[in-house]
């Protein structure tokens, strides 16, 4: 097999993002213009590696890849998760041997940069996830440690009697209060609203006691995500017009993500987040959405955000479904010299005692 690898600034955006929209693996993550928004949030300091491979001149591959210094952490990508996409012009026999060389070459990006683990995720709701069979996740095969969680997700196909029959009592008291206050909910334009989605934001994050995500993560998914309707921005607006609540909603093909979100306490009040999330529900489905991922849920918790946020997530109906992650422990030439020099260190230590 003839083939190369090159990185991304050395490439075609137009070609790396028709591999990942057609590819099972593709996610909005993946594609090129999510690795240039997230390397333009200067507060992260991702290093961008990620790269191609090629095979006979044409793109059988892509890698999102950027390494974090500050933990040594190689990943896919430095922020959103993905992993590598291949092509499905191929073989199955061809696809595993692209995706070991790919993988290979990441593992070694990663030693040269001195990495301590290479990681990479798979959204619950990529065609390559949903036909999974039993939940395994295919990167144990590649040497690769199974670190997966659990998505809530909503199978839209149902009519939408039965999705309302699905939601929790609670949700549906919460739906039809809000309603009564006078709350409505539209699509906003991410460009328009950065400012106002950012002082809600920092108003959440601040109340549940975990730091703001910088500004400029936001204003590039307006600049970069929202004119490809890969991010929806949905507002709640009280009966005074004033927005209240926002939700960031993934689309891509036949799957949705509650990406961000953010309320006032007064949508708490009011139970507009679930106005918000219903009416997020129904526009996916009519907007042609198989699978909406309500985010990663946490069964184990008994305090905290994580907790709360598993509650929310559960009362809209759905199953949990696998969430995919994998990491690779990497033994760099630098830790492998430290190990062999405390090593000899113990050894002399022994003998000199035994003297």
């Amino acid at each position: 097999m003839d083939s190369s690898f090159v990185s991304l600034g050395a490439v075609n955006a137009q070609m790396w993002d028709a591999l990942v929209s057609m590819s099972d693996e593709g996610w909005p993550f993946a594609l090129s213009a999510w690795q240039r928004l997230i390397l333009a949030v200067e507060e992260w300091g991702l290093i961008d590696r990620s790269f191609i491979m090629m095979q006979d001149g044409r793109i059988v591959a892509v890698m999102p890849l950027q390494f974090k210094p500050a933990s040594k952490v190689l990943a896919s990508s430095g922020w959103g998760g993905t992993g590598p996409v291949v092509a499905d012009t191929l073989s199955a026999k061809w696809r595993t041997r692209v995706l070991s060389r790919v993988l290979e070459h990441a593992e070694q990006i990663g030693l040269e940069l001195g990495a301590t683990c290479l990681e990479f995720w798979m959204s619950p709701v990529t065609r390559a996830s949903i036909g999974a069979r039993w939940g395994v996740n295919p990167f144990v095969f590649h040497g690769f440690e199974d670190r997966s969680g659990i998505s809530q997700v909503i199978d839209l196909s149902k009519p939408d009697q039965a999705l309302w029959r699905d939601v929790s009592e609670t949700a549906r008291h919460a739906i039809r209060r809000a309603k009564d206050a006078g709350i409505t909910v539209e699509e906003g334009a991410w460009p328009e609203m950065v400012d106002e989605y950012y002082s809600v934001h920092v108003e959440t994050y601040t109340r549940t006691g975990v730091a703001p995500h910088p500004k400029a993560y936001f204003e590039g998914i307006a600049r970069a995500m929202w004119p490809l309707r890969h991010s929806i921005l949905w507002v709640a607006r009280d009966h005074h017009g004033q927005a209240v609540a926002f939700q960031n909603t993934l689309w891509f093909r036949e799957g949705a993500y509650y990406h961000t979100a953010c309320s006032t306490q007064t949508a708490l009040d009011s139970g507009a987040n679930y106005l918000l999330f219903w009416h997020a529900l129904l526009a996916a489905k009519v907007a042609g959405i198989r699978w909406y991922d309500c985010g990663e849920i946490a069964p184990g918790e008994i305090t905290g955000k994580r907790l709360g946020l598993t509650i929310f997530k559960s009362k809209f109906g759905g199953e949990p479904h696998r969430f995919f992650k994998c990491a690779k422990t990497l033994i760099t030439m630098k830790s492998e010299c430290v190990n062999n020099v405390s090593g000899f260190g113990h050894h002399l230590s022994s003998w000199l005692r035994r003297r």
